[in-house]
């Protein structure tokens, strides 16, 4: 860990806080704090770059806990990047289930994907420098089938299961984001980990 990767914690933090603002918009929270907005785009990247601070100290003993905790971080930004086109197109669209909302999740996914080849390529795994042009094609066909697999799990729960516990159709499309989320990251790391960033030969 260095000054440098501090620095980044603190960029990716104001990432993450100017692109959920649409989010904490659309399901209402933070509705009740004086100037919500402004605590994302202050709070969160200082938390960000105490956290990168800590965990990489932690990650000289550990060095696996260090590379888990850069690719967490940059899964948060990518998941506030989502989230936050997500919720821009639900606005604009007003389309909150079903296919359309599939074809939303995937709109957002692209620009997450973009953002997420870019951070895990030159921080997360930057201890392997590969022009592979396969490295390229391998990172796109994980992430593909991330995609399929998110955007189906999307329609399902938009689709077949009633929202629960008083939640509107906006808030709801929002939890089936989150389930989608989840099993992204899960996939997405393994993925980039054992395929895309594996140490070359």
């Amino acid at each position: 860990m260095t000054k440098k990767d501090i620095l980044i914690g603190l960029i990716v933090g104001f990432i993450i806080g100017l692109f959920l603002i649409p989010t904490a918009k659309n399901i209402k929270i933070f509705a009740d704090l004086p100037s919500p907005y402004l605590l994302l785009l202050v709070a969160l990247p200082v938390l960000s770059a105490l956290g990168t601070a800590v965990l990489g100290f932690v990650g000289r003993f550990v060095p696996v806990i260090w590379q888990v905790a850069k690719f967490g971080l940059i899964g948060v930004m990518n998941t506030a990047v989502n989230l936050g086109i997500y919720n821009v197109l639900i606005s604009a669209t007003g389309f909150n289930k079903g296919t359309a909302l599939s074809v939303i999740f995937l709109v957002a996914f692209i620009f997450a994907v973009a953002n997420s080849y870019f951070w895990n390529k030159h921080w997360v795994f930057n201890e392997i420098h590969s022009k592979n042009r396969s490295e390229t094609i391998q990172f796109f066909v994980v992430t593909s089938v991330t995609a399929i697999v998110s955007g189906l799990l999307i329609k399902i729960i938009t689709d077949y299961i009633s929202p629960v516990g008083g939640l509107d159709a906006t808030q709801w499309a929002n939890v089936a984001n989150a389930c989608a989320i989840v099993t992204s990251f899960i996939m997405n790391f393994f993925g980039y980990k054992l395929i895309v960033f594996r140490p070359r030969i």
